[in-house]
This record gives structure tokens, C-alpha cells and sequence, in this order.
């Protein structure tokens, strides 16, 4: 069975990437990437990532999801 695991990561204006948050679905994700956005000091994306299962190059690409 494959399953992804979404990250809220905040990208602050000084370059820095920081985990903020990891949710199940994309959706709880999106729904604090909202509340995130209000904190201008940085700028938030969900970020999918495979964590279990076999996974092949195709499928292992990088998702991002932007509001």
C-alpha cells in the first residue's frame, strides 16, 4: 500500500526551510496553509512526500500544492 504524507513548510525570507506541521490528507493541510498565510514573515507550502510502500520514480515526484 503507498501513502503520502503532506508537510506544511514555511520558507522564511531570510532562505531558510522549516517543517512546520505534517498532516494525513491534503486537505487538513490546505486548511492550515490558510491560517499560515496570515504570518507574512514567511512563505507556506503543503508539500506531498511518500512514506510508505514501493514507489516508483514516476510516482515519487514532487508534489507541491499552492494556494
Amino acid at each position: 500500500m503507498k501513502s503520502m504524507l503532506f508537510i506544511l513548510l514555511a520558507q522564511l525570507h531570510s532562505g531558510a526551510t522549516h517543517t512546520v506541521a505534517a498532516y494525513p490528507t491534503l486537505e487538513q493541510c490546505r486548511d492550515a496553509l490558510k491560517v499560515a498565510t496570515t504570518n507574512v514573515a514567511a512563505d507556506y507550502t503543503c508539500a506531498a512526500t511518500p512514506v510508505e510502500g514501493k514507489w516508483s520514480p514516476k510516482d515519487a515526484r514532487y508534489l507541491m500544492a499552492r494556494d
